[in-house]
């Protein structure tokens, strides 16, 4: 109890002693800087009087740094004073600083009668340098009076207002302008200094509070060992309790870290997927570009083999780069096929045709010490999928199987066969219902997967691969796409001398029609026909072509020129061939248009990107009449076009 009261006694001796103790403090400091103070500002006051010497009167000039420099002796001499007595009383402590705050205000009203006596009327330079030396002792006075309001208010305030107030007299915006920069200024110093303040005084307080709390804890040093005792026994009980909780909090931790490694993995995957999808917009770009390219090159190719013989060398030699054109178109659609996101087009499709694509634009990223070999079958049919599926069925698998045999020899064969469940498949995978399939076989002399992860390589996110090498998601994302297009996957592990693959999808037992290019002659016409193009040199070749064949061709680079000259001529044409992908109006948006001026004109649209740009149902709800992918032939549109205007002729015959 005795401990308790001499506590409460401290604390109500200490709040009341502590306001005058703070102010006790502020007072010496205050007087500690008084000595710089006065040197500052005799400094001050020769430099100002030095710099304005040449503008103001020289008897003004000697009047006001005489009373500056008295000034300033006056408040040194008091601040040496003041060290030098005992004013423990509080009596003397409010004298001390009432006398300190009148030198203070003393001092700001020199330095306002500075901001009226010494301005120069109509020498801007000169007012501009007086205004920075008072700005410089605002700042300087503002840092040094920041432990009492009274003394900083009582010189910011006079020695800011007039100069600021001066400034405004001339009505320009010169003068306007610095004004108004003096008041922002005077105002803002006053706030940083009001600033500084308060952090003196919180911390004058928090030492002050600091010796209280040090008071009290000596207090209560002697209740805390008479406690000790206790404690130390309900320690030991608590003990086997914390040892309980520990082992909860490990368990608990554990999990949370598994969870942040999940969280962190997953974000891995979402940025590799975010990677991918950007390659593969990248992909699609580049073709769209490659495709324009390669159809102005087949088709000048064409056009010189016209005006040779066919036994010539010439004719020969562009035989070749016409093969070349081919085989470039073939990579094209490969690269196109990777470029498709979103939703997916099933469609009956050459699944030969399809693997040899995706095998093609594989086989360069495949490494120098794995053989490659691949048994394509090209009489597999046809099966109903999604091509780019398809694709990425291949390559997952046979990413999957060149990288199990990295840093070593290996070989890694794809096959690909029809095969029917009722002749020797049904003893193999007995679980395959009957019927008619293409099979899939993917296999490498890899180590093999061990036996105690084969039942896992189908689950998501399930990887062997080091941390940032494998997302998991391969296998997964196969065994997904077989199994909805009603297939299956199965795997034959010969762990550790490597594994093979088998894909299973359903075949199509109908015939899959190709269609072959020959040097036919190329069907000709008379009729009129608007062809728009933005790539200038397909644009001249379209028209070398149709002019060939017999046309009257009328050629524009730009959507919009064709859309006016057809609107103010829709009867001139007899057909319109037009790009898909142009700037400005697209040519989706050309085709609605043209079909609001001319309902009936026919329309053969051609494109550089890939089906899923442009399907199929969306080219006939806008009315095109036939669809040419790039790289076309100049054979390829002389049939569409008669495919499209014969009709109309015998129509209207």
């Amino acid at each position: 109890m005795s401990s308790s009261a001499s506590l409460a006694e401290l604390t109500t001796g200490t709040q009341d002693e502590r306001k005058t103790l703070i102010r006790r403090e502020q007072t010496r400091l205050l007087y500690a800087n008084s000595n710089i103070s006065a040197v500052v500002t005799v400094t001050a006051t020769a430099a100002l009087a030095y710099l304005q010497w040449t503008v103001i009167s020289h008897r003004v000039i000697l009047a006001w740094a005489c009373y500056m420099v008295a000034i300033s002796l006056v408040r040194f001499g008091a601040a040496q004073q003041f060290f030098r007595v005992s004013h423990s009383a509080d009596a003397g402590t409010d004298s001390w600083l009432n006398a300190f705050v009148t030198g203070v205000c003393l001092a700001g009203l020199g330095w306002a009668a500075a901001g009226i006596w010494l301005f120069p009327q109509g020498d801007l330079t000169h007012q501009v340098l007086l205004a920075f030396v008072l700005g410089g002792m605002m700042l300087g006075g503002g840092s040094i009076l920041a432990a009492r309001p009274a003394a900083f208010l009582s010189f910011l305030i006079p020695a800011g207002l007039p100069t600021s107030l001066h400034f405004f007299m001339p009505v320009d915006e010169t003068h306007l302008a610095m004004g108004s920069l003096a008041a922002v200024f005077t105002l803002a110093t006053i706030i940083s200094t009001w600033r500084i303040y308060l952090t003196i005084d919180a911390a004058m307080h928090l030492q002050f509070e600091n010796k209280d709390l040090f008071n009290a804890l000596k207090l209560e040093n002697a209740r805390t060992e008479a406690l000790n005792q206790t404690l130390e026994l309900r320690v030991q009980e608590r003990t086997s309790e914390l040892n309980q909780a520990v082992s909860f909090l490990r368990e608990e931790i554990a999990e949370r870290k598994l969870a942040e490694e999940e969280r962190a993995r997953m974000e891995v995957d979402l940025r590799h997927a975010q990677k991918m999808q950007a390659v593969g917009v990248l992909a699609g770009g580049v073709a769209h570009d490659f495709n324009n390219i390669l159809t102005a090159v087949a088709g000048y190719v064409e056009l010189a083999q016209d005006l040779l013989t066919k036994d010539s060398e010439a004719y020969n030699h562009l035989e070749q780069v016409t093969k070349a054109t081919t085989r470039a178109g073939d990579l094209v659609r490969g690269l196109l096929m990777f470029s498709r996101k979103g939703a997916h087009s099933p469609d009956l499709i050459s699944v030969a045709d399809v693997v040899t694509e995706a095998l093609d634009l594989l086989r360069a990223s495949i490494p120098s010490n794995v053989e490659f070999q691949r048994n394509i079958d090209p009489d597999c049919g046809c099966i109903f999928a999604d091509p780019g599926l398809i694709h990425q069925v291949v390559m997952n698998l046979c990413t999957n199987a060149y990288q199990a045999m990295t840093g070593s020899r290996g070989q890694l064969d794809v096959s690909l066969a029809p095969v029917d469940a009722d002749t020797g498949l049904a003893g193999l995978h007995p679980e395959i219902p009957d019927g008619s399939y293409v099979r899939l076989r993917v296999s490498d002399t890899g180590p093999g997967i061990p036996p105690t992860i084969a039942e896992r390589i189908f689950e998501p996110f399930f990887t062997t691969k080091t941390r940032g090498q494998g997302t998991g998601l391969g296998l997964s994302v196969v065994h997904g796409i077989v199994t909805g297009y009603g297939g299956f996957i199965r795997f034959e592990n010969r762990h550790p001398h490597g594994t093979t693959f088998f894909v299973y999808l359903p075949r199509i037992t109908t015939e899959h029609h190709v269609e072959t290019v020959d040097r036919a002659p190329s069907p000709k016409g008379t009729e009129r026909i608007l062809f728009v193009d933005d790539e200038e040199a397909i644009a001249k070749l379209g028209t070398r072509m149709l002019q060939e064949l017999g046309y009257l061709v009328t050629t524009k680079t730009s959507s919009t020129e064709a859309l006016s000259l057809f609107t103010g001529a829709p009867n001139l044409f007899d057909l319109v061939v037009t790009d898909f992908m142009m700037p400005h109006m697209t040519g989706g948006e050309l085709i609605v248009r043209l079909r609001q001026v001319r309902p009936d004109i026919p329309i053969i649209l051609t494109s550089g990107f890939n089906d899923q740009v442009i399907s199929s149902e969306e080219s006939r709800s806008l009315g095109v009449s036939e669809y040419i992918r790039k790289p076309f032939s100049g054979a390829t549109l002389a049939r569409a076009i008669r495919r499209v205007l014969d009709p109309v002729k015998r129509s209207s015959a």
